[in-house]
């Protein structure tokens, strides 16, 4: 009887914790716990001033911890159970929760007892990259018993969402990508779910994580496809900014009707070449939680927002 599960994709294979190619079915989860961030904080100090001075807070890392249940028929294969178990969890990992929505549990008679049996769901929408940080240890002169471990990420301290926020302008709910947590509106038309606009300059679009972006290791991408012809001569260009960042402006370039300038946090591209010394200002998009207004000086044929959503 399964009630909580933890799935762990990498290199693009899934495997459950409690049946996979590696351990089959000898390990059972009996807790998992993802802990806050934690912070450091850097401070200074001037001579004759009680007290210290802030300078910065950064969110360092998260520990997952998942503790075990294993059981082998043989003693000798409990050995091999650990073996086997660190090359399924070497190198870096995907997360992701499973439990039971609801566990009803069917009525047994003495003399008929009934197999019980639950479908799990995954929790939310949500994954988390780590990677193993404790030895792998647990006594194998036993048969059966408990170990505990440990992870922590490896880049980002945020769980991520599955899919990318363009999937959600697409499909109804799909509890594989996104969970009821994740509270999504119910209806595809809503405009919570829209990332796509068509024959703009201005516009609103909707970031439901919780965690701003504004990293370039963050996976955010904006497209604008130029609905006008922009000389290079032109030194106003076309600038195009957010709510949240400063103003992005690409002058000094022949631009057509039809190209498209991306952003992805890091470089700008014109039809995917890039051209970061057009932009002058050298900024980048960034997204709050929540409602984000959008402004672009030249008319839009389609502005596209594709990215993950981040969350503590």
């Amino acid at each position: 009887m399964i009630l909580h599960d933890i799935e762990i994709i990498k290199d693009k294979e899934s495997n459950f914790i409690s049946d996979n190619r590696y351990t089959h079915q000898a390990l059972r989860v009996i807790s998992y716990d993802v802990q806050g961030a934690g912070y450091e904080r850097k401070f200074d100090n001037i001579d004759r001033v009680n007290g210290r001075f802030h300078n910065s807070t950064t969110e360092e890392k998260k520990k997952v911890t998942i503790k075990l249940f294993y059981s082998v028929e043989k003693i000798a294969y409990a050995s091999h159970l650990k073996a086997r178990l660190q090359a399924l969890l070497r190198g870096e990992l995907y997360l992701r929760e499973l439990a039971v929505p609801e566990a009803k549990i069917k009525f047994e008679s003495p003399f008929a007892p009934q197999k019980q049996e639950f479908e799990l769901e995954y929790v939310d929408g949500r994954q988390i990259k780590v990677g193993l940080v404790n030895d792998i240890s647990f006594d194998t002169t036993q048969t059966s018993g408990e170990f505990t471990l440990e992870f922590e990420t490896l880049e980002l301290p945020y769980f991520e969402s599955i899919v990318y926020n363009t999937i959600l302008e697409k499909e109804d709910g799909n509890l594989e990508k996104w969970g009821i947590p994740d509270d999504n509106p119910f209806d595809v038309p809503d405009q919570e779910r829209r990332s796509t606009f068509y024959d703009c300059k201005t516009g609103v679009v909707y970031y439901g994580g919780t965690v701003e972006i504004k990293q370039f290791n963050q996976d955010s991408v904006v497209e604008l496809t130029l609905g006008e012809n922009i000389s290079k001569d032109d030194k106003a260009g076309i600038t195009f900014y957010l709510q949240y960042s400063d103003r992005m402006k690409i002058a000094g370039l022949e631009m057509r009707a039809g190209d498209v300038i991306k952003f992805d946090g890091l470089h700008t591209y014109r039809n995917n070449i890039r051209i970061d010394e057009y932009n002058t200002t050298k900024q980048q998009p960034v997204l709050y939680p929540g409602w984000n207004s959008f402004n672009s000086t030249k008319t839009l044929q389609k502005v596209v927002f594709k990215h993950k959503r981040y969350y503590m």
